[in-house]
């Protein structure tokens, strides 16, 4: 199948072209996630930011991850050494403190993740959309 792509000076009708990436904010604010469920694509930047009712982190539940995605969410969460764990983010410790993770390429579905803290009762869900 050939791939006829658009001369110079033109551009694709907007319905092919990529959406742009969007920056979703998820509060994390008296033990709950808000919103508690977020849609994002693949470039998507999520950005989570401690309220009150701190210490807050953002661990995405591993066993309810796939091998292949636990590797992708792994590498696209920065921290190092501050990192509590695998898919852990850093403690957030003061207000407006915030962690940010760029969706990487990963399959269709459901995320779930929790704050280590208060992991009882303060969970969440990246659902990644295309």
């Amino acid at each position: 199948m050939a791939v006829l792509l658009p001369a110079a000076g033109f551009s694709l009708p907007a319905f092919l072209s990529p959406s742009p990436a969007v920056t979703h904010v998820v509060r994390m604010n008296a033990n709950s996630f808000a919103p508690e469920v977020t849609r994002a694509r693949a470039g998507d930047t999520v950005r989570f930011v401690n309220g009150k009712g701190g210490p807050h982190n953002v661990e995405f539940i591993a066993d309810s991850i796939g091998a292949v995605a636990r590797g992708l969410l792994e590498r696209a969460m920065p921290g190092g050494r501050d990192k509590l764990g695998p898919l852990s983010g850093p403690l957030l410790l003061d207000e407006d403190d915030a962690y940010t993770v760029v969706v990487p390429s990963m399959s269709e579905g459901r995320y779930a993740f929790l704050c280590l803290p208060h992991q009882a009762f303060m969970r969440g869900a990246l659902v990644v959309v295309r």
